[in-house]
């Protein structure tokens, strides 16, 4: 833990993340003392949950001797299946260097490493692969000229000979234990993806922050499986409510059954006039062909939010403008979808608006109003958006 400073702190028993605990100047003065204080008093449930779940005896306050760095009871993953991980980027840059390096550097590394070129005429990602250590060798490239995160999600679904597929973006950090929890996802029957927790590298900023607060991409602590059938959540939105299953930044899918869904719509996605939405669209589309998501947040990313305001504005109307085109997809394409979206109209308006919904659960009384009417607007636009992107793939 820091020496001084206010810090977040990740907390993880066997491998398993159990929340994050904010500590103050005063705490991180105090020593570690402090620091297990505050567990105890904030995770000591989830602690003695999860040691009586593995029938080890549970110790009294304090918890210092119960957070022991042990993999003892991470669930096991199958070494018969083959991983592959897609990088998606468009420059050579020192973050895509270190996303290479902690996948390179996994506890199971992934059979096969595929970095996909959306700016291949000036990107340079080629002589930056040529001018790396020997490790870079083992790295394929794959060149996708044609603009969109869609398209070169595509073209390396396309290259790889992996069972599953994992995709990530060149702005991450990948804990070592990532892979392992990917594959670990997909022990159970009938499982289409794995999405794992993704928090941020650093909170120095205030547009981090609020980030955070718009909702970021923690998706929580607790490992959760979504389908039609006995794991179907309460929301009433379900399976609309496509945020819940996770983000496109850190996905895993069984790799025939992406190919046999066309992998993502390249009339939606970052570099589209639609802007994003191709990774809720295709989680979406799993869940309606039956299978399963499971959310396992042991596959922890680190993720670079941006650190300016303007940056932060930009990318929360990306984010509306990719959520109301991916809608308008499924409206325009599917009558039973239209009837039933059409029925969910009111909730979604809550879910969206109410400040007690999940979706707004974060935002503390300072949030600025001006973001939500920026995300507000950029769903009002989506459909136009997509129209136009869908003229245009």
């Amino acid at each position: 833990m820091p020496s001084s400073g206010p810090a977040q702190v990740l907390v993880r028993l066997h491998g398993h993340p159990l929340g994050i605990v904010q500590l103050s100047s005063g705490d991180t003065a105090k020593g570690s003392a402090a620091f297990y204080e505050r567990v105890d008093r904030e995770l000591g449930p989830a602690v003695r949950k999860h040691l009586d779940a593995d029938a080890i005896p549970v110790p009294a306050s304090p918890l210092e001797g119960a957070l022991p760095s042990s993999v003892a009871c991470r669930r096991g993953a199958s070494r018969d299946l083959k991983i592959s991980v897609v990088v998606n980027a468009c420059e050579a840059s020192s973050d895509l260097r270190r996303t290479l390096a902690s996948i390179q550097a996994q506890s199971r590394p992934p059979d096969e490493l595929v970095v996909v070129d959306n700016r291949p005429e000036t990107s340079g990602i080629p002589d930056l692969l040529a001018a790396s250590d020997s490790d870079a060798s083992q790295v394929g490239y794959v060149s996708e000229p044609v603009k969109g995160l869609a398209r070169a999600r595509n073209a390396g679904l396309a290259a790889v000979s992996g069972d599953i597929v994992v995709f990530t973006d060149a702005d991450v950090v990948a804990d070592p234990l990532w892979v392992d929890f990917i594959a670990s996802g997909f022990e159970d029957d009938g499982v289409g993806a794995v999405t794992g927790l993704i928090l941020p590298a650093e909170m120095e900023t205030e547009p981090q922050m609020l980030f955070e607060e718009f909702g970021g991409f923690n998706k929580g602590y607790a490992r959760r499986r979504f389908d039609l059938y006995q794991n179907r959540p309460a929301s009433p939105l379900f399976p609309f409510a496509v945020g819940m299953y996770g983000s496109g930044a850190n996905g895993a899918f069984r790799t025939l059954l992406l190919r046999d869904l066309g992998g993502f719509d390249v009339a939606l996605g970052t570099g589209t006039v639609a802007r994003g939405g191709e990774d809720l669209d295709v989680y979406l589309r799993i869940i309606q062909a039956g299978e399963g998501i499971v959310y396992e947040p042991g596959a922890i990313i680190w993720h670079s939010h941006h650190r300016r305001y303007e940056d932060l504005r930009r990318q929360i109307y990306n984010y509306g403008v990719g959520l109301g085109a991916m809608m308008a997809k499924h409206m325009i394409t599917s009558r039973r979808e239209r009837l039933e979206l059409l029925r969910l109209g009111p909730a979604c308006a809550r879910h969206m608006l109410d400040p007690r919904s999940p979706k707004n659960a974060k935002k503390g009384t300072a949030y600025p109003r001006s973001l939500t009417l920026l995300e507000l607007a950029g769903v009002v636009h989506g459909p136009f958006a997509y129209l136009a992107s869908r003229r245009h793939a």
